[in-house]
């Protein structure tokens, strides 16, 4: 074990997650890393997620709570201001970590007086838990994947998961957090990464630290059944910003490029669309080459011809 040396901040973003935030919570108010300061926002619930984070008592603990939504953009926004930690960290509230987390992620900065960013494996949990396919692990990789940053994953590849991040208070000194545009909006976590990996090194530690919960109300699950039109076009529309910043050299959140942000914003939405007809065609066709559909289909047939002896 190393020395609790250094303060971790670990930021924990509540809203409307009653049912789970506990056992994140505790997740790491248990790490073997005891050296931490623990900053948990609730973002206006509409249910007793305060009521449930203001019982749980540890002098490590603060609670900031806020009356309006901000989309967490804007609390975790604030909250970074707040800090103190050398190093800063975040926990989902409907997921949680494993007890070495904090401490093996400290271990790999004191390894690298480089590193800026540093993730961790992962598991998915569901009914049961489970590995996802291979991962960003060098910093080669890492800004492979965010630096040129496409949301069509290769075959076999999985994510790097945002919310394992731990970053040094250089890395947050330099890129300040989230970037107000994307309140609301997915890719929120990618974009701030993509970021700190333009100046800074990043790793992943190759152990499952992290557990991701997959439950219905997610981001995740939302986006997937389009409730919110934002989420369906937010990847398109951050692999543009990406590539113009990092190809071209033109930051296309600043003031001076709205234009050009409503252009690409409009690209994104088309792309979108085409993806999705693409998307439902296919299936039209699987659905229509079925054998249940042509079953269907023949057994129809007599029937329709009766109808139209009838008429």
């Amino acid at each position: 074990m190393i020395h609790n040396d250094n303060l971790v901040s670990i930021i924990i973003p509540c809203y409307n997650v009653s049912d789970y935030l506990q056992k994140a919570i505790y997740s790491i108010l248990f790490q073997s890393y005891a050296n931490l300061e623990i900053w948990i926002i609730d973002d206006a619930s509409t249910d007793d997620t305060l009521k449930k984070i203001n019982a749980i008592k540890d002098k490590r603990i603060n609670v900031i709570a806020f009356r309006e939504n901000t989309q967490k953009v804007g609390a975790v926004n604030e909250v970074l201001q707040k800090v103190t930690g050398d190093y800063i960290a975040f926990q989902d509230a409907d997921d949680w970590s494993e007890p070495g987390r904090i401490e093996e992620q400290v271990k790999a900065f004191h390894k690298d007086e480089e590193l800026g960013i540093c993730f961790t494996n992962y598991r998915y949990v569901d009914k049961k838990k489970f590995l996802p396919g291979k991962i960003s692990l060098s910093n080669e990789e890492l800004r492979n994947e965010f630096l040129n940053y496409t949301y069509k994953r290769p075959a076999g590849m999985s994510p790097t998961n945002c919310p394992t991040m731990m970053i040094s208070r250089a890395a947050l000194q330099k890129t300040k957090g989230y970037s107000p545009y994307f309140a609301g909006r997915v890719a929120e976590d990618i974009q701030w990464i993509y970021r700190i990996l333009k100046d800074f090194k990043g790793i992943t530690i190759d152990k499952a630290l992290y557990n991701y919960s997959i439950r219905d109300g997610s981001f995740s699950e939302i986006q997937s059944k389009g409730i919110r039109p934002k989420y369906i076009y937010s990847w398109q529309l951050l692999s543009k910003i990406i590539y113009k910043d990092v190809h071209e050299g033109i930051d296309v959140l600043m003031p001076a490029n709205h234009d050009l942000l409503k252009k690409l914003e409009l690209e994104a939405c088309e792309d979108a669309l085409a993806e999705k007809t693409q998307e439902l065609n296919r299936i039209i066709h699987v659905y229509e080459t079925s054998m249940s559909f042509r079953m269907g289909k023949w057994l129809l047939t007599p029937w329709r011809m009766f109808k139209k002896l009838k008429s």
